[in-house]
């Protein structure tokens, strides 16, 4: 009978054992990564960020000024991909949003970033939005401020980072610089961000759509957002 006892105790914890949830279903690419408190996301894209040379902010392509940089691309449907690409230089982080027009069909481009990396289920203080459109638009703990009781709260410049707008009628391409001073971080080789970036069409109702790159992103689940490290 103890014999007997001890066999249906194996079963029991080979059972269990066989049951346990996989612990690599949060894998970074290239890497193990924390699991999030959702399972929306399965892997953390991550782009390596190269140092780069400073470049003029205003929709223009110079020759070879994007030449090193980081790429991501964002799919908005088959038969239209933009292409970011992503560098650092001294005290910035600079951005090239291209293809934003299709067709005659044009969005705006959006950047999220978690300077600390936190990827929580909800924004939280220090986390960033920053819009590009006719205007320049942000928000510090929270997405889509464009309104604060009632007022207006984007404009042609901001403290800390700046990106070409309005866009003239035939611009392609969106240039975005901003500071790492405004996101309360110093630039460090292997310093870790966390990174969304979006295009839009921005109509503020319903009907609003968004298209991320990483392709699972969302704008109010930070758990959802790629890495970007420093090189």
């Amino acid at each position: 009978m103890k014999r007997f006892r001890n066999f249906l105790l194996l079963v029991v914890m080979a059972g269990c054992s066989s049951a346990r949830p996989n612990s690599d279903r949060w894998v970074e690419k290239g890497g193990q990564g924390d699991e999030p408190s959702s399972p929306v996301a399965r892997t953390v894209e991550t782009i390596q960020v190269p140092r780069g040379s400073e470049i003029h902010v205003d929709g223009h392509i110079a020759s070879k000024e994007w030449d090193r940089t980081a790429i991501a691309t964002i799919t908005v449907r088959d038969d239209w991909k933009s292409q970011v690409r992503v560098k650092h230089h001294n005290q910035f982080l600079y951005f090239l949003f291209e293809g934003v027009k299709h067709d005659g069909e044009r969005l705006f481009p959006e950047i999220l970033i978690d300077p600390k990396n936190r990827k929580g289920d909800h924004w939280e203080k220090g986390q960033w939005w920053f819009h590009v459109s006719g205007n320049l638009c942000e928000g510090n703990g929270e997405p889509n401020v464009y309104r604060t009781n009632g007022v207006f709260q984007c404009a042609h410049l901001k403290d800390g980072w700046v990106g070409n707008n309005p866009p003239a009628t035939d611009t392609t391409n969106i240039e975005i610089r901003v500071s790492f001073a405004k996101l309360g971080i110093r630039p460090t080789p292997g310093l870790r961000l966390g990174l969304a970036l979006a295009l839009t069409n921005a109509t503020g109702d319903t009907k609003q759509q968004w298209f991320f790159w990483p392709e699972r992103g969302r704008i109010d689940f930070p758990a959802t957002w790629g890495n970007a490290v420093l090189k």
